[in-house]
């Protein structure tokens, strides 16, 4: 997957240089077909996603429930990961004061959590878990144009590809530390849509986003070290974030 994920932003990328595009307000009152395009443009941000983690959670809570640890500070449920969005806004179409586009973004996200034992014969043992979550996004946006100063997005409706990593270190005292890591596979393609407002600072050309929206995703299985953990991510959930949108006009 990674590799077409890479072939495909090779292909966007030229095209978007093939491509002539023109700024938000050199598309009004030009009365050919070229005037509808507004502009492409990169975006960056930062926010949250939730998600189910029955069969991660369901490992923990058996260990947190051990009867022969002594624990100061037990594993938490997963279930929100927060970080940060990249992407490319391909065009924008202007119709009738709603506004038609097409973007892709990639999510990295992360989660991490702890535990603390006290141990019998003095020391502590100390279990951590980073859950590392990447989303590729592709897909068309919907908006109506309110004033140069501000659209309301109607909604963005994404494909999504997704994977994760885990990774695992276990530190004892006077022991040496042990570190494993896991990788998703076999990753169903999931979707979500999300609403929200845009506000131009210097219209059309440097914007504030901010969207929130519902997921629909799992990770089947995690593999690695001889280790596996299956029903690993069994559903999506509630997510928002925050961008920064910069127009790119090639007039």
């Amino acid at each position: 997957m990674k590799k077409s994920i890479t072939i495909l932003f090779i292909f966007i990328l030229i095209s978007i240089s093939l491509t002539k595009t023109y700024a938000q307000d050199d598309c009004f009152g030009l009365g050919s077909i070229f005037s509808s395009i507004l502009y492409s443009g990169i975006h960056g941000g930062y926010g949250f996603q939730q998600f189910s983690a029955e069969g991660f959670n369901n490992s923990n809570k058996a260990f947190n429930e051990d009867p022969s640890r002594n624990f100061s500070e037990k594993m938490d449920e997963f279930g929100t990961a927060a970080g940060f969005k990249f992407g490319i806004n391909l065009f924008q179409f202007l119709v009738d004061d709603w506004i038609i586009g097409m973007k892709l973004s990639y999510h990295i996200l992360k989660e991490q959590h702890e535990s603390t034992e006290n141990l019998a014969a003095g020391g502590t043992a100390i279990t951590e878990y980073e859950l590392t979550y990447y989303s590729f996004h592709a897909g068309l946006s919907f908006a109506y144009y309110i004033s140069k100063h501000l659209d309301l997005k109607i909604a963005d409706l994404m494909l999504t590809f997704n994977s994760a990593d885990l990774e695992y270190r276990f530190n004892q005292t006077n022991q040496p530390a042990i570190e494993q890591e896991l990788s998703s596979i076999n990753n169903p393609i999931g979707f979500n849509a999300s609403t929200g407002l845009t506000f131009y600072i210097i219209p059309p050309y440097i914007a504030i986003e901010g969207t929130i929206g519902y997921s629909f995703f799992s990770i089947d299985e995690m593999r690695g070290s001889g280790n596996a953990i299956t029903n690993f991510i069994d559903g999506g959930g509630l997510y928002a974030f925050a961008q920064l949108n910069i127009a790119i006009p090639f007039n």
